[in-house]
């Protein structure tokens, strides 16, 4: 007789709870990999063996993984089975006292509501497909491409003449493309200041990164460095200032790239979330199409695990980029993601986030803005805001009382050029978080300014 295969953790489900299995399963499995139990790179047991083992449905244990997937948890490799993503349990482990520790570090979108069945129905239909026997073409599959254009021309209004979508592995690959064909081997890179430290340090693998000053309408177009070859800016909303670049700066903005040769380069969805601003052109709308370029994926809209992304790239450059292009996205991939665009569950899916985001936001709004002596910024766009502090309250000190409150948080600090001034103040990812959650790293985080003896506004 064969005995069941054992597992490396102790999982324990309960039937007749509340919680539905699959619930259970997820959480466990999410607790393991982040206490270490599941070590990052490792294997994880298969849903075969887990339904087994069990004594569950094999869909109970597919729609566990499919979640932890959705969460960035997880990753599948083609052929070889599932795996604990690298970053997964970088996160401390939890105290003694059991709290689980809320990073506010983390820019993952919310898993809430995620569209599991078009999600399932997708991959399930592009399974079916006959690959191609002449192979992929080395731009993506033309269906694709034209999906990725009709989003963004609904989503931004982008007319693409004169570009070309150009589909990649990453946000990552779609960088070096563009930088390759534009500046060569070194080129020099001026970044908007402050930007996401994860977009400065791709742009530092690719070439000299050099600091473009933002205030508060955003990038200093006044003050772009000499002999760059690129500039890139985020003019949507400027992460993590929450700014948006007016329409002088715009001009201003793609005329240097007409007048010195140089390039534009934008993400195609940086104010995908906004409460309903009003209209301004995209750069890559505005100037000439052979200066500006895009690069986006639907990491904030899917799960960050999706290894697709896309560079929407003048045509002079398309030419030359076809040339060193990497191999691309599956065809599996490419098939289920056109068909999540042509469905409009990407749309809905935007849409319903927008809706939980904009609730989210307004509680932090609600618990941060009672101080007068800080400053709360892009709490009105996207899922993450940042507090400026006064000088006599260091960032670093609000941070590591929070931390001992089991929330973490980055510092304004880390988002600045090594050679720029760093501002005062912490940086809130909240889009993530279920509403018990904020309002805990919410309550630690007021908890924590009282502290240091930051008054509240009073009502009359």
């Amino acid at each position: 007789m064969r005995h069941p295969q054992r597992l490396s953790i102790p999982i324990h489900l309960e039937r007749g709870l509340p919680e539905p299995l699959q619930d259970q399963l997820t959480a466990q499995l999410r607790r393991a990999i982040v206490r270490g139990q599941l070590a990052p790179r490792s294997r994880m047991p298969s849903t075969r063996t887990l339904s087994r083992v069990l004594g569950i449905s094999r869909g109970v244990a597919l729609a566990a993984f499919e979640r932890l997937l959705a969460e960035g948890y997880i990753t599948g490799r083609h052929g070889s089975g599932t795996y604990v993503c690298e970053q997964a349990s970088a996160a401390p482990r939890a105290a003694a006292s059991g709290e689980t520790l809320l990073d506010l570090r983390l820019d993952r979108p919310s898993t809430q509501g995620f569209p599991l069945a078009a999600w399932r129905a997708a991959w399930r239909r592009a399974g079916l497909h006959r690959p191609p026997l002449g192979g992929l073409p080395a731009t993506g599959l033309p269906a694709l491409r034209a999906a990725i254009a009709a989003h963004l021309r609904h989503v931004r209004g982008l007319e693409l003449d004169g570009h070309e979508v150009i589909v990649t592995p990453g946000i990552a690959d779609a960088l070096r493309l563009i930088l390759r064909a534009q500046g060569g081997s070194d080129p020099v890179i001026a970044l908007e200041d402050p930007a996401p430290p994860k977009l400065r340090a791709a742009l530092s693998r690719l070439g000299t990164v050099l600091p473009l000053p933002a205030d508060g309408s955003g990038a200093r177009t006044d003050r772009i460095p000499a002999a760059c070859d690129v500039v890139v800016g985020l003019p949507e909303r400027g992460d993590p200032l929450g700014t948006r670049l007016p329409l002088e700066r715009r001009h201003t903005l793609t005329r240097w790239a007409r007048d010195s040769g140089g390039l534009v380069l934008e993400p195609a969805f940086d104010g995908l979330f906004a409460e309903a601003p009003e209209p301004l052109p995209a750069l890559a709308s505005l100037g000439d199409p052979w200066s500006t370029a895009m690069v986006g994926s639907f990491a904030e809209v899917l799960t960050p695990t999706l290894r697709l992304a896309f560079a929407v790239v003048p045509r002079r450059l398309a030419g030359e980029i076809e040339q060193f292009m990497p191999a691309g996205p599956s065809i599996t991939s490419q098939l289920a993601v056109t068909d999540l665009l042509r469905s409009g569950c990407v749309a809905g899916r935007t849409a319903e986030l927008s809706a939980q985001y904009a609730a989210k936001r307004a509680l932090v709004r609600q618990a941060l803005e009672a101080y007068p002596h800080t400053r709360l910024l892009g709490a009105r766009t996207g899922a993450a805001a940042t507090l400026l502090l006064p000088v006599s309250v260091p960032a670093a000190s609000v941070a590591a009382a929070l931390l001992a409150r089991r929330v973490q948080v980055a510092e304004l600090a880390a988002y600045h050029h090594p050679e720029s001034q760093p501002g005062n103040g912490i940086v809130l990812s909240f889009g993530h978080l279920d509403g018990v959650s904020l309002r805990r790293a919410l309550h630690a985080l007021t908890r924590t300014l009282d502290e240091h003896r930051l008054a509240r506004r009073t009502a009359a």
